[in-house]
């Protein structure tokens, strides 16, 4: 059993880079942004349908989902806060203060408690409690983020985390990893369920002391392990450093369509497109969710929600009627080959409407024959939809697009300038052996070289 420490009594620098909150709402282009940081990533249809009236009531009535399965809602007027907050109250997504609300980042297998995976709704929850009571703990960077898998169907291998527990199954136990995925994590050893909470507390903590000792305080976890030993934290966290094996590269995952989890129990999972959603299509799913399953909805880390329990004569006529609502039902929709920001219409960093010409840029995406999200179209170099590297990177810039290649939108351009044709016509050209014959594209192959 590991061992909790007494809290240090020291002064504590705020969190940086903060992000966006309900009790922390950030300023942007179209209003007021107040991202929910759900527990669990659960809502009942009830819930997400009262969510969808505040956001045309006080808002502008779009929605967001995040690459950390938080749902946010923009264009909040200033003088509808009050009101708004009083909804969210309501709905019990309020915290107690916007400090505890901020540490709140752990993210669960959303198909936990559903799938054939050990169940870590529970340990989530009370990772998130553990964190949030430890007003010491405010001063982890604002991305600092933990992630619990369950080892089901419905993998959140590929996604990166600074503190993560992965469960396995041949050892029931989870292993603990630091800075990375489930293959590139640097591995701290294996903890036993019951374990989990203690050992996140403390890796947090054993976070700030050290990384308190150095000239610059780390952003996140890989900035640690630069100057400090995997070692170090996993004695401090009472772990041995004696990893399970890692785990094989696996495919992104794809929650869209029908998910079956054996003995006729079938799960629905719709996408947002570049995770934009409307209150008219938030309140459809809650009324589907209703009317076709059992009135709860899960959301993702993919941009996707998910609605768990669909009756078996109905997924065919769910997936239909979500379809008609814009909703992305099918795995091989080719806007799911694209990621992008909100681009001009929502943000002053971006310099072009970049989920306009991602939709004119998806079935080029889907065509040059990548698994997962082939292209990234950033606003500006800080990539919100997508830190990370992508096969290809369009920037906005005040001339045209950068493109980059195999890199995150801060990486070297392969070409600069682009009109988003000649950006189409070189993604064509990248990816012409795959795309002989496809009429749509014929003409943009035939363009590759425009300046």
């Amino acid at each position: 059993m590991l061992t909790m420490s007494a809290p240090r009594e020291t002064s504590l620098p705020s969190r940086k880079g903060r992000c966006p909150g309900a009790l922390a709402p950030m300023p942007a282009k179209d209003g007021l942004l107040v991202r929910l940081r759900v527990s669990g990533a659960v809502l009942s249809s009830v819930a997400l349908r009262r969510l969808a009236s505040a956001g045309a009531g006080f808002g502008n009535g779009i929605f967001e989902l995040t690459s950390r399965g938080n749902l946010q809602m923009r264009g909040v007027r200033d003088a509808d806060l009050p009101s708004l907050t009083e909804v969210l109250s309501g709905l019990g997504l309020i915290d107690d203060d916007a400090g505890a609300e901020a540490i709140r980042n752990v993210l669960v297998s959303p198909l936990t408690g559903l799938d054939s995976g050990v169940d870590v709704g529970p340990i989530g929850k009370a990772l998130e409690d553990a964190l949030a009571q430890d007003k010491a703990l405010r001063a982890l960077p604002a991305k600092f983020g933990f992630l619990v898998d369950n080892g089901g169907p419905l993998s959140l291998a590929q996604e990166s985390a600074d503190v993560r527990f992965d469960f396995c199954a041949d050892r029931n136990m989870f292993a603990v990893g630091l800075a990375g995925t489930a293959q590139s994590a640097v591995p701290l050893g294996l903890c036993e369920a019951r374990d989990v909470v203690e050992a996140g507390f403390v890796i947090a903590r054993a976070f700030l002391r050290f990384g308190g000792a150095m000239t610059k305080p780390p952003a996140r976890m890989r900035n640690l392990l630069s100057a400090c030993s995997a070692r170090m934290i996993a004695e401090t966290a009472g772990l041995r450093p004696d990893p399970a094996p890692k785990r094989a590269r696996c495919a992104e995952a794809s929650p869209i369509g029908v998910i079956e989890l054996g003995e006729g129990r079938l799960c629905l999972g719709v996408g947002a497109p570049f995770g934009r959603l409307s209150a008219e299509m938030l309140a459809a799913a809650a009324d589907a969710a209703e009317i076709h399953a059992r009135g709860e909805i899960r959301l993702t880390p993919w941009r996707a929600l998910i609605i768990p329990r669909v009756a078996e004569d109905r997924a065919d006529v769910l997936r239909g009627l979500l379809s008609r609502l814009d909703f992305v039902t099918e795995r091989d929709d080719p806007r799911l080959a694209v990621v992008a920001c909100i681009g001009a219409s929502g943000c002053d960093c971006a310099a072009a409407d970049t989920q306009a010409d991602a939709l004119y840029l998806a079935p080029v995406a889907k065509w040059l024959g990548r698994a997962g999200v082939a292209l990234h179209v950033s606003g500006c170099e800080k990539g919100c939809a997508r830190p990370a590297a992508a096969p290809y990177t369009l920037v906005a810039k005040a001339g045209g697009y950068d493109l980059i290649v195999d890199g995150a939108p801060s990486g070297r351009a392969f070409a600069t300038e682009l009109s988003v044709t000649a950006a189409a016509a070189i993604l064509a050209g990248r990816g012409e052996a795959r795309l002989e014959g496809q009429p749509f594209l014929s003409k943009l192959i035939e363009r590759k070289r425009e300046p």
